[in-house]
């Protein structure tokens, strides 16, 4: 049927390796330990405290998929989320279960499109660079 995505990424390396390391890049997670996402939450209330439980909760699956799997954003079945992260996420909102979360992410990932949603996910996810997992932003003090 369709080309696999391994073999579109092998294609993109041989032909753009600009392109196919900026997308490695934008494709890689910030963060690994589910147990940051209630400090997530907490930092998206702080910084937003007016946003009413739908803004909040899409807010909240933006940015939770952002650092911790950015390519599911992409598009549906590019990649899962790590195990865990669901159930974390529905304990924090209060959610009933996994569908919950698939539903707010669908919706967050349309909404980052805009530029101005994305700048405001990305104010939130700033504070969080400290726990990052990615070597590229890990820096050393002498």
């Amino acid at each position: 049927m369709g080309l696999k995505l391994s073999t579109v990424a092998k294609v993109l390396q041989k032909q753009s390796p600009e392109q196919y390391q900026a997308a490695v890049k934008m494709c890689e997670p910030m963060l690994a330990q589910p147990t940051i996402i209630p400090a997530i939450h907490k930092a998206i209330k702080d910084t937003y405290p007016d946003m009413d439980r739908t803004d909040e909760s899409i807010m909240f699956a933006a940015c939770v998929y952002s650092a911790y799997s950015p390519a599911s954003l992409l598009s549906p079945g590019i990649e899962r989320a790590p195990n865990g992260i669901r159930k974390v996420m529905c304990e924090v909102m209060q959610w009933q279960d996994a569908p919950v979360v698939n539903y707010y992410t669908s919706i967050a990932s349309a909404y980052l499109k805009n530029p101005k949603f994305k700048d405001r996910v990305s104010a939130v996810l700033l504070g969080f660079e400290q726990f990052s997992v990615r070597s590229n932003q890990i820096e050393l003090f002498g």
